[in-house]
């Protein structure tokens, strides 16, 4: 009898950690920012009937009722951000603190190689500016914090991942951050004093089809669906395996906008590329419950490709420029002036970081007077043998004044094209453009060529000209 009740006794004691059994997804961790002055998401999954969770920027306890597949989700709500480090408490009977949480602004991103691209670089693909940088990424322990989505060779649905946490910005660690991620956070904590979060799901050589579902890829008309679909596919470009096995995990961590740089893989379908980005856009914000939420895209970069004459990544380019007119809440960075022609992936990351930054610090968080983004050709009139070029995002004109012009292009009706001069009106924001070869020039091009060699074009800020074409000639190079 004695030994039958010691054994009860035993059991009754651990009862309490064998009902308790609360599991967190890797997305919600300790060293975390959430995204502030929201209702946040966050979840996991338990034993028992009901999940409480505690906040201590406000202690306010929060209960959740755990579904029959164990899972559970709570909202909860998120003060103005700042430097202060929170914890939560998460308890299904035994309590699960998570602990020097941050208040802050998030944001989720993704892409192929050159959102990827780590701090460290490529084998013989250097980063500018990373040694100094990573130097100094002790400074941002309590500002820059990420989380980096692993792999995963799998078609299926995952809700969770493992081998990764949130990490605190530290030599150590930002050597493997993305670089384009960590300079574009840098730049905005140190505008807006607040900590960043970044949620990076990225994999090199991805084509978009990989990060959408099936239906939203069959609502764009010709489309190849059994192709996008095809095992023939890489895991990387076949339709929905990305979405299913590195966005649907962190679908639930509340953000406040998108980062995209991708496109190189899709070059060759231009003609479909922004039906397809649309259509992403508009998945990805249902997902998120946020229909307005930011998404704003780098240009792909210059790069010879096959060759540096052919212009398919300068329809890809315009591809991704004619997107702008279909995706509300939008935006695109230029790097026409920032490519090589024998590397695709483009060392200047800090230059990428910093446009991406200027474009959320004046479309998202609203700082003035500034041009979010690098002149983009707004009109051609044609006058004396000459094309002139009026640009917009050019306040105090355009640069560099008084200098030949690289890259430009002009055309007569015969379709021919010759490289042509050009220069600046003055301090204005019109380029004149002309050639010797031409006396009625009908069409103008500008940097259209996948590498277009040594582009200066520029506003006063530093951000470059967007390449563009008057003609609709796909089939003249």
């Amino acid at each position: 009898m004695k030994r039958h009740f010691l054994i009860l006794a035993f059991s009754l004691l651990f009862l309490p950690f064998a009902q308790g059994k609360v599991k967190l997804p890797a997305m919600m961790g300790n060293h975390m920012v959430l995204q502030q002055n929201s209702s946040v998401k966050l979840w996991g999954w338990a034993d028992g009937k009901k999940v409480t969770v505690t906040t201590s920027w406000n202690n306010r306890t929060y209960q959740a009722s755990v579904e029959k597949d164990g899972a559970w989700l709570v909202k909860v709500d998120t003060p103005a951000g700042g430097y202060t480090p929170y914890s939560i408490t998460i308890s299904d009977g035994t309590p699960v603190t998570l602990s020097d949480i941050l208040i802050g602004e998030v944001w989720i991103c993704s892409g192929q190689s050159n959102m990827e691209m780590r701090m460290m670089g490529n084998s013989a693909q250097p980063i500018d500016n990373s040694l100094e940088t990573l130097l100094n990424a002790g400074n941002y322990r309590d500002r820059i914090r990420f989380i980096t989505v692993p792999r995963a060779k799998t078609a299926e649905l995952r809700t969770d991942f493992e081998g990764k946490k949130w990490e605190m910005s530290a030599p150590e660690t930002t050597i493997d951050c993305s670089a384009a991620a960590y300079f574009f956070a840098r730049q905005l904590t140190e505008s807006l004093h607040l900590p960043v979060g970044l949620v990076i799901s990225s994999w090199g050589g991805s084509r978009i089809e990989a990060w959408m579902d099936e239906q939203t890829l069959a609502s764009i008309e010709g489309v190849d669906m059994e192709a996008a679909k095809s095992s023939k596919r890489d895991i990387h470009q076949r339709l929905g395996c990305l979405y299913n096995s590195m966005l649907c995990p962190v679908k639930n961590f509340t953000a406040r906008g998108f980062l995209w740089y991708q496109g190189e893989s899709n070059r060759g379908y231009h003609q479909f590329y922004a039906p397809m980005m649309t259509a992403m856009v508009q998945l990805w914000r249902n997902m998120w419950e946020a229909p307005d939420m930011p998404f704003y895209y780098v240009q792909i970069a210059p790069y010879r490709y096959e060759n540096s004459r052919n212009i398919d990544g300068a329809l890809l380019r315009e591809a991704q420029m004619e997107a702008l007119k279909t995706i509300p809440n939008s935006g695109i960075v230029p790097t026409t002036d920032i490519g090589d022609e024998f590397c695709i992936h483009p060392s200047q990351k800090n230059i990428v970081g910093l446009r991406l930054a200027t474009l959320a610090l004046t479309k998202t968080y609203g700082i003035g007077r500034l041009p979010s983004n690098g002149p983009m050709m707004t009109k051609v009139d044609y006058s004396d043998s000459k094309a002139i070029v009026t640009f917009d995002n050019a306040p105090a004109g355009l640069f560099p004044t008084f200098s030949q012009l690289d890259g430009f292009e002009i055309a007569g009706a015969d379709k021919k094209f010759y490289p042509a001069k050009a220069k600046i009106v003055g301090r204005t924001n019109t380029v004149e453009v002309w050639s010797e070869e031409v006396a009625q020039p009908v069409a103008v091009r500008y940097a259209f060529r996948n590498y277009a060699g040594n582009i200066t074009l520029r506003n006063t800020f530093g951000l470059s000209a967007f390449p563009f074409r008057t003609d609709t000639w796909d089939e003249v190079k």
